[in-house]
């Protein structure tokens, strides 16, 4: 077995298919109504519908008490991903900031409630610390990333 893509139960499949098309340029691969899959992403899945297929005749479960999830995006630009995002018509869960690993992320809800967050790249978290004067160790330490990774990423000889 092979993973393929994560599931996403939505209230209205339109308002979030609209939401991710339009502030993550995704593009629909596949629309079949009350479920579409995006190209090289994920898929979602109109909650009613869903309920109907998974649980069949189990009226004791629904997608309510199910537990949530974040979905995650990666940026090159994370500063210019904020100002696309920031001033939009989005709950916010916290502004920009840069974890304790080093990498600049910020997090918001999607129509659902699903937690996205969007994060600068690791291989440009480990360039903007070498650009800083962070040497090869101390990239590794504050990253929580292997020598070997770090030395790959900036290309350097062991």
């Amino acid at each position: 077995m092979k993973f393929a893509m994560p599931v996403i139960f939505v209230k209205d499949i339109k308002v979030s298919r609209l939401f991710y098309e339009k502030y993550f340029s995704l593009e629909v691969e596949h629309d079949f109504k009350e479920n579409i899959a995006f190209k090289n992403a994920f898929s979602l899945w109109q909650k009613e519908r869903a309920e109907q297929i998974i649980f069949y005749k189990d009226r004791v479960h629904n997608l309510n008490n199910m537990g949530a999830i974040e979905l995650y995006f990666e940026t090159s630009n994370i500063n210019k991903a904020w100002d696309f995002l920031n001033n939009k018509d989005i709950n916010i869960i916290h502004e920009l900031k840069e974890e304790d690993w080093g990498q600049k992320t910020f997090r918001l809800f999607d129509p659902d409630n699903n937690i996205v967050e969007v994060a600068e790249k690791m291989n440009n978290v480990v360039r903007r610390y070498n650009r800083m004067g962070y040497d090869i160790t101390e990239i590794s330490k504050k990253t929580q990333m292997p020598m070997e990774n770090i030395q790959r990423i900036l290309k350097l000889k062991k």
